[in-house]
């Protein structure tokens, strides 16, 4: 650790009347990781974008070296050292250009480039910023467009492009929610050499597990002020209980939840076998509980939602849904008539259309509810939305707001409203709280544990914390195979953790 290398000092910002920076101040030292965590609103994405010169702050300092700066434009805060990953990635993706262009994006739009940029020269420099990473790609996949990459290598791709600039402070805003946890430890190592020599870290996450892992320091915004920030103790281990307590002005205790009973069945999944080298298995998912399905990237979890909804096929197995029988849709279209509804993995690219008010995101599986031969009734549809919204807590100025404008939580409790505006049997969420933080997370658990009543819920993540706080039952899937099948209380940590650590190998079938 060394002397100050960035300070925030009163930073203010309002959009209209709603004040979304009340002044925040903090201090990072030079060869620092210092973590930022907030709750859904709380003002992090603004305080991010005024850092990265996205925004102008409309009061306050930011000081680096301990001198004034002022950020015009994000090229600005590049050119002064600091460098930004956001969290979606395709904020920093160009997906009609190649992915070599996009690697090598930072060079080619350079002044200082030469004009005879060839493709040859272009892909040499790409591989060279991918080693940044020790990402390994070959010439085919280096000439696809950037839009054939999954959400995770598109968030490599990005990180790769960041850290080859060599930033004097990096800004990572929730790096490793499209990551593996293969990718994330990578990640991990390169940041701590990167800040052994020299580098100081920004680190905004909605998992705790990784302030424990990477962080030295963590600050903690609520309502657009900084309540409290919080140092390692003596067993190098941060008091959870009192950041928490910062961060929802309630005590752990507060917030600790009783597991729920099973009820009737409502959909089996009979002889079910996902990949080829994969055995098959039965699962039933209940009315009045949520199951969890717990796997690392590619287990199979979103192959599996992804053909309870009639969206793909799997090698072979079949569904029963209570009161009809066989299930077997042979396209979306058919689930939901029958009540099965998907959130999908990733909400910017399978659920939300770009641009459109948040009440067309809701009503849209529903548009003949809300619709008079070929007219739409927009009254109806603005009133059932803002309906939904206070119901489930949306924040956003009205049911005409742009989907863009809200945050990731958010937008992530439209998409579920959406579903809710149906009568659903089952509902089926993949990593629903990927990109969202800790109190939308805490929202959204506490929505889909409501809609409990009246419909079974399977949720497939890949995150151990977030399969605790919201199970009340944990099937482990690995390549294929249900490895474990524990109710909440005898689901521990170490117990999940050795679950999911079970090698699945083609001989075991």
């Amino acid at each position: 650790m060394g002397s100050t290398v960035l300070e925030v000092r009163d930073i203010a910002k309002s959009y209209g009347p709603n004040r979304v920076l009340r002044g925040v101040s903090f201090g990072v030292e030079k060869g620092a990781i210092y973590g930022l965590m907030g709750a859904n609103g709380a003002g992090k994405s603004t305080l991010i974008k005024i850092l990265s010169g996205a925004e102008q702050p409309d009061g306050g300092r930011i000081l680096l070296g301990g001198e004034p700066v002022g950020f015009p434009d994000p090229l600005a805060a590049q050119r002064a050292g600091v460098g930004t990953v956001y969290q979606n990635p395709n904020d920093g993706v160009v997906l009609d250009m190649t992915v070599a262009e996009n690697l090598a994006l930072d060079r080619l739009t350079d002044r200082d480039s030469p004009r005879g940029f060839s493709r040859a020269r272009t892909e040499r420099h790409a591989l060279e910023v991918a080693e940044t990473l020790g990402m390994h790609l070959t010439k085919q996949v280096l000439r696809w467009p950037a839009r054939r990459l999954g959400v995770s290598d598109r968030q490599l791709l990005v990180l790769a492009r960041a850290l080859s600039r060599k930033p004097e402070i990096l800004i990572l805003d929730e790096p490793t929610s499209a990551l593996s946890a293969e990718e994330t430890s990578r990640l991990f190592d390169l940041v701590r050499s990167l800040v052994a020599d020299g580098m100081t870290v920004l680190f905004v996450t909605h998992k705790l597990a990784e302030f424990d892992r990477l962080c030295h320091h963590v600050g903690v915004l609520r309502d657009g002020a900084m309540p409290g920030e919080f140092f390692r103790d003596e067993r190098h281990a941060f008091d959870w209980p009192e950041v928490l307590t910062a961060l929802f002005d309630r005590t752990p205790a507060q917030m600790r939840r009783d597991e729920l009973p099973a009820g009737p069945t409502v959909l089996s999944l009979r002889d079910v076998q996902v990949f080829p080298d994969s055995k098959p298995f039965d699962l039933d998912l209940h009315r009045g509980q949520v199951t969890v399905l717990l796997g690392l990237l590619g287990s199979g979890k979103t192959e599996l939602l992804e053909w309870i909804f009639g969206a793909r096929p799997v090698i072979a197995g079949r569904r029963e849904l209570s009161g009809t029988g066989e299930f077997a849709p042979e396209h979306p279209g058919d689930a939901v008539r029958d009540g099965v509804y998907l959130l999908p993995e990733s909400r910017h690219e399978q659920a939300i259309i770009p641009d459109w008010p948040v009440f067309s995101q809701m009503t849209l599986p529903f548009l003949k509810r809300f619709s008079a031969g070929t007219l739409m009734r927009g009254p109806a549809e603005r009133r059932a939305t803002r309906t939904m919204m206070d119901d489930i807590g949306v924040v956003a100025r009205d049911p005409s707001s742009p989907i863009h404008t809200l945050s990731g939580g958010n937008q992530q409790k439209v998409v579920i409203g959406r579903w809710l505006l149906g009568e659903p049997k089952a509902l089926l969420l993949d990593e629903p709280f990927r990109g969202v933080d800790i109190n939308a997370r805490h929202d959204i658990g506490a929505t889909v544990r409501r809609l409990t009543s009246q419909a079974a819920v399977l949720v497939a993540t890949s995150d151990l914390d977030e399969a605790l706080e919201v199970g009340d039952r944990i099937v482990v899937f690995n390549h294929g195979h249900v490895v474990a099948d524990l109710g909440l209380g005898e689901a521990s940590r170490e117990r999940l953790i050795d679950a999911m650590s079970v090698t699945t190998r083609k001989d075991s079938a």
